[in-house]
């Protein structure tokens, strides 16, 4: 069975979707404070995207990302577990990276071990958030940081940070 028909299987709610010249699937997590609109796509090698997006979905901007990611072989080198790719997006939509994060940062323990190996986590950013080659220690603490510096990836609609914030 191909990785899109296993995470099919264990995500029974998704559905198929075309994403711009993609076919890939759809999900989504409500919850009473917070609805999550997710999206998974097949890139080379047996690989799984995964891209969502916490009360601030944007079509522009998923699409633009899976259209640059989608049959592309997995961008996360030798030396580390993320990969922070500079892309131009349209003018209206101010983030100016794509961060490609690995297997190794654990973000899909509720999966099936097989899936775990091939989910790739994905989500726009700004330069200032993340390093390219950083480790998926590294990764985890930015987006659990509690100084100020904390780095919401889920929140499509956040400003680039210039100093601390807790909001």
């Amino acid at each position: 069975m191909d990785a899109m028909a296993v995470f099919k299987a264990e995500q029974w709610d998704a559905r198929e979707i075309a994403i711009g010249a993609c076919t890939g699937l759809e999900y989504d997590v409500v919850t009473p404070s917070e609805s999550v609109k997710c999206l998974v796509w097949p890139g080379e090698g047996g690989c799984l995207y995964h891209l969502s997006a916490s009360n601030s979905y944007s079509e522009r901007i998923a699409e633009a990302i899976v259209g640059h990611l989608a049959k592309r072989a997995v961008p996360i080198g030798q030396t580390g577990d993320v990969a922070v790719m500079p892309f131009a997006f349209d003018e209206a939509v101010k983030f100016d990276r794509i961060v490609v994060a690995g297997p190794e940062v654990r973000l899909f323990e509720h999966l099936s071990e097989d899936l775990r190996k091939r989910m790739y986590f994905v989500a726009p950013a700004y330069a200032c958030e993340f390093t390219d080659g950083m480790s998926a220690r590294e990764f985890r603490h930015q987006l659990g940081r509690k100084d100020g510096w904390r780095v919401p990836v889920y929140r499509w609609d956040r400003a680039e940070k210039t100093r601390p914030s807790w909001g």
